[in-house]
């Protein structure tokens, strides 16, 4: 727990905040947390910690419309002990990454033990509505009911199982980050009996709090595949997601280490998912590029590709039948309801060619690359061919089609570079696409 505190006693809040100017309204006080929390305990009172934006009107007309109110201090000042922060300064980025607030203002109550009690957010020009979100509050923390649990409390109960797990729930259910999620699931691991790793139920809740490579549950679980895989069939499932999870966090956060355990962890999955070795591929394609390696790119692109495209076109079509079973497998078995699904009929459809849909998509984005990266003329015919494939695979998606026709343009082929692009501007047309998009593709037909 050292990389991500989840609680604000290990923030040490600068409330450098003036008070409101209104006698009546919520006084919102000066000093820092560790006082708060000090004040919190000796009062009874919990903490309010109003999270606001300088440009946004709803937090502005919170401040004046209901903050102001007589009514609304009086419940405030009785019951809390008041602060208010700018989700834009050093301490309103704290918070707003730790609890992934994306909805202001946000309000935050804490009891004096540094335990989130309760979170809610959003404007209302009701005062009445605003106290009894006070009221509620209230009433949890007379029912001990809690959010989220401080990092102090866990770090005394640490070695009480059934606390731990609890906590472990919660932190997944707030979306704290990762790195922090990992560290208290391997510290659970630790705890449980051999018996204990052998058990669905407990291997059901590991595997769904599994978040990245880099943890010890991961390797447990990836050095005793084939007995995890006969306690459920989506083992494979689950842990090709936390590898391709490890990718994109990875590259998301510029982080070598990680991506390289993921690459190692990659190779290492028994019986992945059909799409899994594609994902796989043009995640560590993207890193290259990122990295300003593409020659890796280049080099290695070859060897996967010619064989994706050797695939002969029934051999397609049973995969695309066999990632459809797999897909539709819960609403077959009646696991899942597809009368509460969303355009479940337009669904269906779609996913009988999920599979040639992504295998046209890694072709499209490796040759797009190449279009980009290399003058090389038998580099760019090689990409050539496999944007030629992957829209023989995905006729649809006009998306696929400018890639192709840049290098169609590239390769000398400026006849089918015109057609291609002609064919992207019908498609988008045709299926209602944003006419900026036909814009572009328009000033791009003009320019080839």
């Amino acid at each position: 727990m050292t990389k991500v505190r989840i609680v604000l006693c290990c923030l040490f809040f600068c409330f450098a905040l003036p008070a409101l100017a209104q006698k009546e309204g919520i006084h919102f006080s000066r000093g820092n947390w560790k006082k708060a929390l000090a004040e919190a305990k000796q009062s009874g009172k919990l903490i309010f910690i109003h999270v606001y934006t300088e440009w946004g009107l709803p937090s502005k007309r919170m401040e004046t419309e209901i903050f102001p109110l007589k009514e609304v201090g009086d419940k405030y000042n009785t019951h809390f002990i008041n602060f208010k922060v700018d989700v834009e300064g050093g301490e309103g980025r704290s918070l707003s990454r730790k609890f992934r607030l994306k909805r202001f203002p946000t309000y935050l109550y804490f009891n004096g033990d540094g335990d989130l009690v309760y979170m809610s957010n959003g404007q209302t020009s009701n005062p009445k509505r605003f106290n009894g979100l006070a009221d509620t509050v209230l009433r949890h923390h007379r029912e001990n009911k809690v959010e989220l649990y401080a990092e102090a409390r866990y770090e005394t109960r640490k070695q009480d199982k059934a606390f731990v797990k609890e906590y472990l729930t919660k932190l997944r259910e707030f979306g704290i980050m990762d790195d922090t999620i990992s560290s208290v699931q391997d510290h659970y691991f630790s705890l449980l009996k051999p018996m204990e790793l052998k058990d669905t139920a407990t291997v059901l809740f590991l595997l769904n709090m599994l978040t990245s490579v880099k943890s010890a549950v991961f390797e447990h679980f990836i050095s005793h595949q084939p007995f995890y895989s006969s306690i459920t069939k989506k083992f494979p499932l689950w842990m090709g997601n936390v590898v391709l999870s490890s990718f994109r966090r990875a590259i998301e956060t510029d982080d070598d280490a990680l991506f390289w355990d993921a690459l190692v962890a990659s190779k290492k999955l028994e019986n992945p998912s059909l799409r899994y070795p594609y994902s796989v591929f043009m995640y560590t394609n993207q890193f290259y590029v990122m990295n300003k390696q593409v020659k890796r790119v280049i080099e290695r692109a070859p060897f996967f590709l010619d064989r994706v495209c050797e695939m002969s076109d029934d051999e397609i079509r049973r995969k695309d039948q066999q990632q459809f079973e797999e897909l539709m497998e819960p609403y077959f078995s009646g696991e899942v309801d597809s009368s509460t699904a969303r355009n479940f009929l337009r669904q269906r459809e779609d996913r009988r060619t999920v599979y040639s849909a992504y295998v046209a998509h890694a072709l499209i984005t490796t040759a797009d690359i190449f279009q980009q990266h290399t003058r090389n003329r038998t580099d760019l015919k090689k990409a050539c061919g496999w944007a030629e494939r992957g829209v023989e695979l995905d006729k649809d998606n006009y998306k696929n089609y400018p890639v192709l026709a840049r290098l169609y343009a590239k390769t000398g082929m400026k006849r089918e570079a015109i057609i291609a692009m002609q064919t992207a501007i019908t498609l988008a047309q045709e299926q209602g696409v944003s006419p900026i998009w036909v814009a572009l593709y328009k000033r791009a037909l003009e320019n080839l």
